[in-house]
């Protein structure tokens, strides 16, 4: 059983659409990895590459691009996109972040603990554990996230601004390329560095270098999931946040492609869900 099914399930909110992927038709029959969907062809273009931006500490600057959005198990926003040149954190907002933006009175209380449901033991989240202060932040709804953000002078990343940052202009799979995902992130599948289904909790950010893209942001394919900005229609729901990325108890190769998109409801708490930031670059 995955353990992202398990582990994801324990969540406190309204309006939750349970990690399941927004739906996706097959674009083709080809794939470059079983399973795992095939990227689309790289956009060509004449140009040099643009000019990368400047940005403040902790953050990585990202061009900007086109690029071909989606993969063929993920169609849905599949397309041509372009993005403007913009910075992104390099890991993921930490605990020790978190904590320090409550000190100062502008972020709200990460939680600390999920009760389980029916009954079953509650999940402590990493703001509650001890030298757990350079793992993500979880347990924080969309609003906290966004919150936090704006607190820093910043916002949370597109969804197109995301995948860009995790495929750059190639169309790449996973951030590091298209060979399926073993060692490189921090996830609970076959070659995980704890061995499969081992996994228990998030790592430190930044401990898994080798999940990395080609810009230089780290922690894109797992870890813990992440809030973006971008909303998507989920039927009687209305208007919901998109998340991307997997989390720690995720077993599924596909759930770490770049393309793998999934709606949150917003006032979702859950261990594997976190996010980070993204900002204008300095002039």
């Amino acid at each position: 059983m995955d353990v992202r099914t398990t582990v994801g399930a324990v969540l406190v909110g309204l309006g939750f659409v349970a990690w399941v992927a927004v739906p996706a038709r097959a674009q083709s029959k080809g794939t470059s990895s079983p399973g795992l969907g095939s990227a689309p062809p790289a956009p060509t273009s004449s140009s040099g590459p643009a000019p990368k931006p400047r940005c403040g500490p902790g953050m990585v600057g990202i061009p900007g691009g086109s690029f071909t959005m989606g993969d063929d198990l993920n169609t849905t926003k599949a397309g041509p996109a372009k993005v403007d040149g913009f910075c992104l954190d390099r890991t993921e907002v930490t605990v020790n972040a978190y904590h320090a933006c409550e000190a100062s009175g502008r972020c709200t209380q990460a939680l600390r603990a999920i009760q389980g449901l029916g009954g079953a033991p509650s999940f402590p989240c990493n703001s509650s554990l001890a030298g757990y202060g350079d793992h993500p932040v979880n347990c924080v709804t969309w609003t906290q996230a966004d919150a936090y953000c704006t607190a820093m002078g910043q916002r949370l990343p597109t969804e197109e601004e995301w995948e860009y940052a995790a495929r750059s202009t190639d169309g790449r799979l996973f951030p590091w390329g298209n060979a399926a995902p073993t060692v490189e992130p921090c996830w609970n599948g076959v070659g995980n560095t704890l061995g499969l289904g081992n996994r228990r909790s998030t790592c430190a950010v930044g401990t898994q270098p080798l999940d990395r893209s080609s810009f230089g942001v780290v922690d894109l394919a797992a870890n813990v999931t992440e809030w973006t900005a971008s909303k998507s229609s989920a039927g009687a729901a209305g208007m919901i946040p998109v998340t991307r990325g997997a989390g720690f108890g995720a077993t599924r190769a596909d759930y770490l492609r770049a393309a793998f998109r999934v709606a949150t409801g917003t006032n979702t708490r859950n261990i594997e869900l976190g996010f980070r930031c993204a900002a204008a670059p300095l002039p």
